[in-house]
């Protein structure tokens, strides 16, 4: 088909008086009925395989009478503090270096996640700062020149009223006078 036959061609759908609304809404109700059954298929399906986990740990505790075990252990721990608090000692010293390894892992995580946002505030904060300094630079400025205005004002002021206390027209009498 020519590109120019295509480009002439305008499909349009039209929907009858008050059908458009209907379909949208049985539409959504199609997906949200769909994303119920996948969310229903995935809990299924978890709790079949954590069932198989549980079972397959039950029948590996009573094969290994890991159960009978713990028990004996506990009881003569309950008997011998000491050797209670020796064995607390030496499960944490195995566990430190994980514990270790897992928090700088985490921290680690949080950071790289949290990395953009803490650039984007220390940029945001020195941009802050910057701006702030320089108003105030500005500022003072217009403070100092004004200052200096209002001071030769007064000056200026000052000296003119003297100088009309004084008649300059003696001034000129007394200067011819002495010269």
């Amino acid at each position: 088909m020519p590109s120019s036959a295509s480009d002439n061609r305008i499909e349009t759908q039209s929907y009858p008086e008050g059908s458009k609304p209907q379909n949208e809404s049985k539409d959504m109700e199609r997906r949200h009925r769909r994303n119920e059954d996948l969310a229903r298929f995935i809990l299924t399906r978890t709790s079949i395989y954590l069932h198989r986990i549980n079972k397959a740990m039950s029948e590996t505790a009573a094969r290994y009478r890991l159960q009978e075990i713990a028990h004996a252990i506990f009881a003569s721990l309950h008997q011998y503090p000491i050797l209670a608090l020796a064995v607390a000692i030496v499960i944490f010293v195995f566990t430190l270096p994980f514990l270790v390894f897992i928090f700088f892992t985490m921290t680690t995580a949080v950071m790289a996640f949290t990395g953009f946002v803490l650039i984007e505030g220390a940029l945001i904060t020195a941009a802050s700062v910057m701006l702030v300094s320089l108003l105030i630079g500005v500022f003072l400025m217009i403070v100092i020149v004004g200052l200096m205005f209002l001071t030769g004002y007064f000056g200026i002021s000052r000296v003119y009223e003297c100088v009309s206390r004084l008649k300059i027209d003696d001034l000129r009498e007394y200067l011819r006078n002495n010269h």
